[in-house]
């Protein structure tokens, strides 16, 4: 009998807990992102462009601001936004000489989510909205994590006008990673995709996630990550947590779809460039570092590319080549992307 009522206890427990975050997801989704506020953003020092169709993608620009300037794009993983790509390269792009634009991925900061998407579609939208207004025509791109994704996207679609690109702990494609049997990324196969978090009983994670980034940020998803609080890095991860949700957490919820995530809309086997930088950690924990190993072999052994390829153990796993050294210019995967244009 006592275990009848320990049981029951249990099952109560957890359907308590569903029924609350069920109820807060259903709350989150009728109320909706906050309205685009330019006032806050500009307040920020950041701008924006609209898409053909539409919707707003905010951007800094920073670095050397001549016009005669060469371009680097710089994106930004999940979690953060584009200012974090500012504190970040700041100091590279300034004496290096490069103009740095950092865009913030749909769903982050103030730019509108885009539930659903594919991410073959943001360099012909997110992206040509920027370029078109800031008078862009050649550029380098570079990202981590889930930039990675948008940069080899942008190299993709853009091979004429995009100048190199760089890879900072990248990701593959659902597809491709299991026909070459590596994983994608930790956890990859167990997200839900957009159709489904859409279903009226999916509320419960919109409620789960706005409380590991909303009411537990910053605090939760840094301790994923192994840089201490002493550490720069660790200053600029605090803050650009925060500041990614400030129009709410249902955007940057579905960015984690399983489709939006891993189903790309292009292979990037099929990019063609010369000048690519492939860094990625060998303690990586969250993305396999055989990952950039085999697009390093594969683009420098099937296709004859030069890839300038870094793959050392920094004890910061995923964020690696995200502090200390890798933020001077000198040593910087600015540096690199400009050495391979020489």
């Amino acid at each position: 009998m006592m275990v009848i009522y320990i049981v029951g206890y249990i099952v109560l427990g957890f359907v308590s807990i569903y029924l609350f975050l069920q109820s807060k997801g259903l709350y989150l989704l009728k109320k909706g992102p906050s309205p685009f506020d330019v006032k806050a953003l500009e307040n920020d020092g950041g701008k924006f462009a609209e898409t053909e169709k539409g919707r707003k993608v905010e951007y800094f620009v920073f670095g050397n601001l001549q016009d005669s300037s060469k371009v680097l794009i710089c994106m930004h993983g999940s979690g953060p936004e584009a200012r974090s790509e500012v504190a970040f390269n700041q100091k590279s792009c300034t004496e290096l000489g490069i103009k740095g634009i950092a865009i913030s991925i749909p769903g982050y900061g103030y730019t509108d989510m885009k539930p659903g998407r594919k991410v073959v579609d943001w360099p012909k939208e997110d992206l040509a909205a920027v370029l078109q207004k800031e008078a862009v025509n050649k550029f380098m791109i570079m990202g981590h994590s889930q930039g990675t994704v948008h940069a080899m996207a942008a190299a993709y679609y853009y091979p004429n006008r995009c100048e190199g690109f760089g890879l900072n702990a990248p990701l593959l494609p659902s597809k491709l990673s299991k026909e070459i049997g590596i994983v994608s990324a930790i956890g990859s196969d167990s997200l839900p995709n957009t159709k489904t978090l859409q279903k009226f009983y999916m509320a419960w994670y919109f409620g789960l996630m706005h409380l590991v980034l909303v009411r537990l940020s910053p605090w939760l998803p840094l301790k994923a990550i192994k840089i201490p609080r002493t550490n720069t890095t660790y200053k600029i991860m605090s803050d650009t947590l925060k500041r990614a949700v400030i129009r709410g957490s249902i955007g940057s919820t579905y960015e984690t779809a399983g489709d939006v995530c891993f189903d790309w809309g292009f292979d990037p086997r099929a990019i063609k460039n010369d000048n690519i930088c492939i860094w990625h950690p060998s303690d990586d924990t969250l993305c396999p570092p055989e990952i950039g190993k085999w697009l390093s072999d594969y683009y420098q052994k099937e296709l004859g590319i030069k890839v300038n390829y870094k793959s050392d153990q920094q004890g910061y796993g995923h964020f690696s080549y995200k502090q200390g050294v890798f933020l001077e210019p000198e040593q910087s995967m600015i540096k690199a992307l400009l050495d391979g244009k020489i």
